[in-house]
């Protein structure tokens, strides 16, 4: 991000001393510019860090997802695509064997299985995490339609 000195500086070395009001207007939106840039940078790299926090899905059975995909739906954690889930869901527990699993109690409990018998809780998880993982858990459980 560019300092009002080192703005300075830039515009002397290029000679850009006289500017007129029009030019100096547009140095402004250059600062703006940048502030928005950077801004959408550390919330993309925010994001990131948040994902990288959240257990691999990837050890998860079809009967966990769907358990997982359940407990979202009934604790409101998919903002805005509770129907799809809910659709997904349908879908999903309609395939033999998936309901009757100790796999898919587990998730409707909020109990995600992240391999070697481990199991990560989604109960004291809050907000952007929450929601973050549920998401995941959305598109997981797509992919296995």
């Amino acid at each position: 991000m560019l300092t009002t000195k080192k703005f300075a500086a830039l515009a002397l070395a290029f000679g850009l001393v006289g500017a007129n009001a029009a030019q100096a207007q547009s140095w402004g939106s250059l600062g703006k510019d940048a502030l928005s840039t950077a801004t959408s940078s550390a919330k993309s790299a925010g994001s990131s860090m948040v994902g990288s926090m959240l257990p691999s899905l990837s050890s998860s059975s079809t009967g966990n997802i769907a358990g997982i995909l359940g407990y979202c739906v009934q604790n409101n954690a998919l903002q805005g695509a509770k129907s799809t889930a809910t659709s997904v869901l349908s879908n999903l527990t309609q395939k033999s064997d998936v309901t009757s699993s100790s796999a898919y109690a587990a998730g409707q409990n909020g109990l995600l299985q992240t391999g070697d018998n481990q199991m990560y809780s989604l109960a004291n998880l809050k907000g952007e995490l929450k929601t973050k993982l549920c998401s995941m858990v959305l598109n997981k459980a797509q992919s296995l339609l």
